[in-house]
């Protein structure tokens, strides 16, 4: 009995420390799943001021590089 006791009280500390590093990696992956987020919406903000300063400067420049340059 006392060997049965003992593999039911070590698969129960497993089970117990699996759980938690689950939890972890459970709260980390939610955690970078908004930074993500986060990093989407800076890319696209980015990218649309990007567009529209290269639309601005090819508005306002009147003068055009000849084509052998």
């Amino acid at each position: 009995m006392s060997d049965s006791t003992e593999i039911i009280e070590d698969l129960q500390s497993r089970l117990v420390f699996q759980e938690d590093a689950i939890d972890h990696l459970n709260k980390t992956i939610a955690e970078q799943a908004d930074q993500i987020d986060i990093m989407q919406q800076q890319i696209k903000y980015l990218h649309d001021q990007i567009k529209q300063v290269s639309e601005q400067q090819s508005a306002t420049s009147g003068v055009e590089i000849p084509p052998h340059y």
